[in-house]
Order: structure tokens, then C-alpha cells, then sequence
């Protein structure tokens, strides 16, 4: 019975018999074979391992993924639209990686590209009307050699302060900083030059495990099941490409780092040098990952290390749910469905590179 009571507060079931067979469903799930009767425990018969009922609660409640309970009466955005941020792709014109945008497609929200080259003002009308947004990886600097922010740097920082500004005003407005994009998040709290250590990591196509640092009080991590974070500590489920990367060390020089983020995860190179990999907002729905989640169900090249693993996606496809889940908690939106259509990623041409094995959304500014 204790079993069960624990289960019930897990999966907050309202029929006693509903509880009873999903319960039985997970116990025999997690590798235990119980034959009992529950109005007779004494009568357990036949058992070739006895479990301790610690033992077995952990393991069955552990198999069982955490997701936010959504409450009837507080109502969730069903039309989500999340902007991801272009690159340039030469002098003149953009692109965005398309396996960014299947990546969030997939959890259920429309894609909108943020022209990094159009004006301040057309770039915050247009972040105020959607429910998120995501700063992909790339090359592009986003400093000036005297340290001074680029124009993208410049324009990234835009958003950033526009999205703190609605989440204060009680429109949760979530960014997802990747690669490029948690160098871009955490030179917005310190300096670049003590955060960001250019060509400092040999991390260019590899694959690796995480080490998990300050996730007690992480959101994100309170709602991943546990055996997500018990693989990605143990399996080689997050992909890398960088060779630029932000340093621990970073969180004990400036309290401005340890004040406003949570140190959530580093990994380290093939040099063993130490990288921050994970990092959460302690005030804000703003998240920065240095590896790539985009790319475990989306990147197909044979010569690359992405990971494939049925693991690796479970872990990507948690991350983007968890995102856009965010993003569904805003109600921003375009003054019609016509202007909205017209925003839309799928008038921008899908081309493939054959060379790298890849296919971008390539805008012709």
C-alpha cells in the first residue's frame, strides 16, 4: 500500500482502481513481478527476489517522466510561435539552420525567423507579438575586438532586455540560448573577456557526458524524468561544435554570474579542459546550452558523432517540450492570422547543402 499511496501523490490519479493498474503497470514496467491481492498483502506468494519497498518505490517512481500539471483553470496558449534569430550567411544574406526549426516544430509551435539586419524597432514589434525565442549556434562574433558588442550582439541583447521585460510585466517569455547562444546569455551578466575564452576548447564534433553541478533548484531539471538525468551524466547524449566556450571559473569571480544563473552542467573536451554546458536563469525563463539538442533527431551526416540513440532523442525531444511548454504560458500574438501567415518561416527557401549534408532556410536580403 505504500507503494500505491506514493504513486498516487506522483501521478495525482483521482480512481482508486485506476491507480491500482497503472501502478501495476509501472511495477511490472521497472522489472519487478508482484502477486498479490490488495485487499490481502499477506498473501504474497511465489517471489523469487523480495524488494525492499524503498527500493522498489525509487525505482518505479523514477520511471515515471515528471511533467507540469496543467490546471484547467489557468488557460495555455494552443497557437505558440517562437522566433529563432538568423545568421549571416555571407555579406548580404541570412540563413537559419533548418534542423533548428524542425526542432521546435516538433514540439508542437510555428517557426518565425528574427532578421538579426532589420531595424531595432521592427525587431522588437515583432518579438512582442511571439511567445519566445531561440538564439542559435553559429560563427558570427557578437564582439568587437575593443570588446564592445557587435551589431548581432547588439541585436540579441535587444531581445534579451525585451523578453525580461515582458516576463516582469506577467508574460512568461522564454529564451533558449545554443552554442553560440549561452556565450551570447552569459556575456549579458559579465564581462566577455572573463566569461568566453575564444579557441580555448577542442570540442569540434564530439559527443560526451555532462556533470551535473547546481540543479537542486533548477525548474527545468525539477521537471526531467530521472532516468534522462541518470543517462546524461552516464551516456554520451549531448553533441558539441565549438572551440569557443564559456568557463566555470566565471561563476566565482563575478556574483553577478552566480546571482542571476544557475550553474546547472559543464563537460569537458578532449583536452579534459573543463566547459559551462547548462546554465538556467534564477529569475527569468531564460536557459543556455553550449551542446546542440537540435541535431540528435534532425542532423544526418555519416561522418559526424551526433548521437542517435533512442536516449539522445527522448533527452532532446524532453528539452524542446520543456521550451515551448514555456512558451505556451504567453499570449502574445500577431494583430491577425493573415500578418502571422505572413511571418512564417515557409515562405523562406529550404535549400540542401549536398557537401555538408545539411539543408538551411536561406533568406535573399
Amino acid at each position: 500500500m505504500e507503494v500505491l499511496l506514493q504513486v498516487q501523490r506522483k501521478l495525482n490519479r483521482k480512481s482508486a482502481q485506476s491507480l491500482l493498474e497503472k501502478a501495476m503497470a509501472l511495477i511490472n514496467m521497472a522489472g519487478f513481478q508482484l502477486r498479490f491481492s490488495p485487499l490481502e498483502a499477506d498473501a504474497i506468494t511465489e517471489i523469487d527476489t523480495i524488494i525492499p519497498i524503498e527500493s522498489a518505490t525509487k525505482k518505479i517512481l523514477d520511471s515515471v517522466p515528471v511533467v507540469e500539471e496543467v490546471n484547467p483553470s489557468i488557460p495555455i496558449n494552443e497557437w505558440p510561435m517562437i522566433g529563432i534569430m538568423t545568421q549571416p550567411y555571407d555579406e548580404v544574406n541570412d540563413y537559419i539552420m533548418a534542423s533548428y526549426v524542425k526542432f521546435i516544430q516538433a514540439a508542437g509551435a510555428r517557426v518565425v525567423p528574427i532578421v538579426w539586419r532589420d531595424s531595432d524597432e521592427d525587431i522588437l514589434n515583432l518579438v512582442s507579438k511571439l511567445n519566445g525565442a531561440v538564439f542559435p549556434g553559429g560563427a558570427i562574433a557578437f564582439k568587437n575586438e575593443d570588446g564592445t558588442l557587435s551589431e548581432y550582439g547588439r541585436k540579441a541583447e535587444l531581445i534579451i532586455n525585451k523578453a525580461k521585460e515582458m516576463t516582469d510585466r506577467g508574460s512568461n517569455y522564454p529564451i533558449m540560448g545554443i552554442c553560440l547562444g549561452i556565450q551570447l546569455i552569459v556575456q549579458h551578466e559579465a564581462p566577455f573577456k572573463d566569461t568566453v575564452e575564444m579557441f580555448g576548447f577542442d570540442n569540434v564534433d564530439e559527443a560526451a557526458t555532462v556533470t551535473l553541478k547546481q540543479t537542486s533548484e533548477s525548474k527545468l531539471f525539477s521537471k526531467m524524468p530521472q532516468h534522462l538525468i541518470n543517462a546524461v551524466q552516464k551516456e554520451k547524449l549531448t553533441y558539441y561544435h565549438h572551440h569557443d566556450g564559456v568557463v566555470p571559473s566565471a561563476w566565482n569571480k563575478y556574483s553577478s554570474l552566480r546571482d542571476n544563473y544557475h550553474l546547472l552542467a559543464t563537460s569537458h573536451d578532449r583536452k579534459g579542459d573543463e566547459c559551462v554546458v547548462f546554465v538556467e536563469s534564477k529569475k527569468y525563463p531564460i536557459w543556455g546550452l553550449q551542446f546542440h539538442p537540435e541535431k540528435n533527431s534532425f542532423s544526418w551526416r555519416p561522418t559526424s558523432k551526433v548521437p542517435h540513440s533512442q536516449t539522445s532523442i527522448e533527452f532532446s525531444q524532453f528539452l524542446a517540450n520543456f521550451f515551448v511548454m514555456e512558451a505556451r504560458k504567453n499570449f502574445n500574438r500577431f494583430d491577425s492570422e493573415e500578418e502571422a501567415f505572413d511571418h512564417m518561416i515557409e515562405h523562406v527557401p529550404l535549400k540542401l547543402n549536398r557537401e555538408k549534408k545539411h539543408d538551411v532556410y536561406l533568406f535573399d536580403n
